[in-house]
């Protein structure tokens, strides 16, 4: 813990924040985090591919970037498996990483860890306000990025070849996923299949829960400059009455 005495009231203390994990999780976490955002990009890059082609799994190409993808999501359950393994406690390494194990379930999701793994960083675990706020500006916007992406992907998939679609490109795509997040809602482009209804629900959710995000980052942000504003006002207060205030015979 870092000693709060003496500080001025403009410095923001730089506490880590306490650790849930296992010593022997924490130095797995430290061995891997980059590596695993990397392959996190791969797959994100390889899905990306693989959707936009098309006509998938008709050449050699295709076939080398199915293999990619195949890899990498073997190498994200190795991990998880890791983990939890080298946890203290699974039960809370279970409530803690419940988006790592959605994510082995629907791989459509996987992208987003990306955020988790930048997460793991030092600078990111402080308790710091600079911390809290690059945090939750990183979570909010890559979040916003990364989810209307994986969701336009995942849309086009489901659309792309159904009867009487109107979700035809990865634009159409991209369009309606931005109109929908935002509450716009233009309805020029709406999904038909079962699949692209069930993503239109993640979205709509997910749009909830950013717009929320992002909104206790700016009031957090306008609250914490009102304060210290304060703070210097009447730090400035006494200063001067102190100087007015004649000294004692």
């Amino acid at each position: 813990m870092v000693e709060r005495t003496g500080i001025p009231a403009d410095t923001e203390p730089h506490e880590v924040i306490p650790e849930y994990r296992s010593s022997r999780e924490i130095r797995w976490d430290n061995a891997t985090t980059w590596p695993m955002i990397m392959l996190s990009l791969v797959f994100l890059i390889a899905y990306s591919v693989m959707i936009l082609d098309d006509q998938p799994f008709r050449g050699r190409v295709d076939q080398v970037i199915l293999g990619i993808i195949g890899l990498t999501y073997v190498a994200f359950i190795v991990d998880y498996f890791v983990r939890m393994h080298l946890s203290g406690n699974r039960r809370l390494f279970f409530r803690k990483n419940g988006i790592d194990l959605v994510s082995l379930v629907i791989p459509l999701l996987r992208p987003l860890l990306l955020l988790e793994y930048l997460g793991r960083l030092r600078f990111f675990r402080t308790s710091s306000g600079a911390s809290v706020r690059a945090r939750l500006a990183l979570y909010t916007s890559g979040a916003a990025v990364l989810f209307i992406y994986v969701i336009s992907l995942a849309v086009y998939a489901s659309e792309r070849h159904a009867p009487g679609a109107s979700i035809t490109s990865f634009g159409d795509a991209l369009w309606w996923a931005m109109s929908t997040i935002s509450t716009v809602g233009y309805g020029d482009v709406v999904p038909v299949t079962i699949p692209g209804r069930l993503f239109a629900v993640m979205l709509m959710l997910g749009g909830v829960a950013i717009v929320g995000a992002a909104t206790a980052a700016i009031v957090s942000a306008i609250n914490e400059r009102v304060a210290k504003a304060h703070q210097r006002s009447v730090h400035l207060a006494h200063e001067q009455q102190s100087s007015k205030t004649p000294p004692k015979k």
